[in-house]
């Protein structure tokens, strides 16, 4: 009995970890080159210098970008964005920080 609930419950945290929005950005333009790491689509506020592009995974994201560090200047949305999909990030003006949920 305690085996088979300990399993029920590892796959439920499992289910979830895997639905959950998370997001990737990468230095190129079609996700490639050096990669980030993976990050949680909460409303945190990361660092996006360097980065072109990215992708999300888990489940659809919406993306805020930022001119300004903390989140902060002028604001570029994007989304929302499916699972698997490259976004090419290019707005005409140097990204430094984004937040996505």
């Amino acid at each position: 009995m305690r085996f088979t609930l300990t399993s029920t419950l590892l796959a439920v945290l499992l289910a979830i970890q895997v639905n959950a929005q998370s997001l990737i950005a990468f230095s190129g333009d079609t996700c490639n080159g050096g990669e980030g790491g993976d990050v949680a689509c909460d409303g945190t506020c990361f660092d996006f210098t360097g980065r072109h592009s990215y992708e999300v995974l888990g489940s659809s994201a919406t993306v805020e970008l930022f001119e300004g560090s903390d989140c902060t200047g002028q604001e570029f949305t994007f989304g929302p964005d499916s699972p698997g999909e490259c976004i090419n990030v290019n707005t005409g003006t140097t990204i430094t920080t984004f937040r996505c949920f």
